[in-house]
């Protein structure tokens, strides 16, 4: 018949023979033009960053209040300028270090432990431990 497969083979033959080249097409605006490997890297780059500046201004807009931060204590409660603030945090944390070490020189022995009940030990050897038949180290 006439769409015999010889017949098309043919007629796609020809027209492959007339198709256009690539520059052609390129240069009609149906095809973009063929991206040398460092412009494409360079786009996917540039889009990369537009890509993580709009998820940083998003970032940014969201971003809790300052109340909020002191209240979640990360930041600090105070009017002070930044230069000051680590001083004032340095000052605390020294006044904290003190504090601990006073509690510290301060903290009962075993036998005040045993006497509250803070320290469990048998009943017979802590009766024996008050009344100071046993010498508790």
């Amino acid at each position: 018949g006439p769409g015999s497969l010889s017949e098309r083979k043919n007629v796609l033959q020809l027209k492959l023979q007339q198709r256009r080249t690539r520059e052609e097409l390129v240069s009609q605006g149906i095809m973009p033009p063929l991206k040398s490997p460092a412009a494409f890297h360079e786009q996917r780059r540039s889009l990369e960053r537009a890509r993580t500046e709009d998820y940083l201004k998003r970032k940014i807009r969201s971003r809790p209040e300052r109340a909020e931060l002191v209240r979640m204590h990360i930041l600090e409660e105070t009017s002070a300028e930044p230069s000051l603030q680590a001083k004032q945090l340095k000052l605390k944390r020294a006044r904290l270090a003190d504090d601990l070490n006073e509690k510290i020189a301060q903290r009962p022995g075993p036998m005040e432990l045993v006497e509250k009940n803070i320290l469990p030990v048998e009943s017979s050897l802590k009766e024996a431990i008050i009344v100071g038949q046993v010498n508790y180290p």
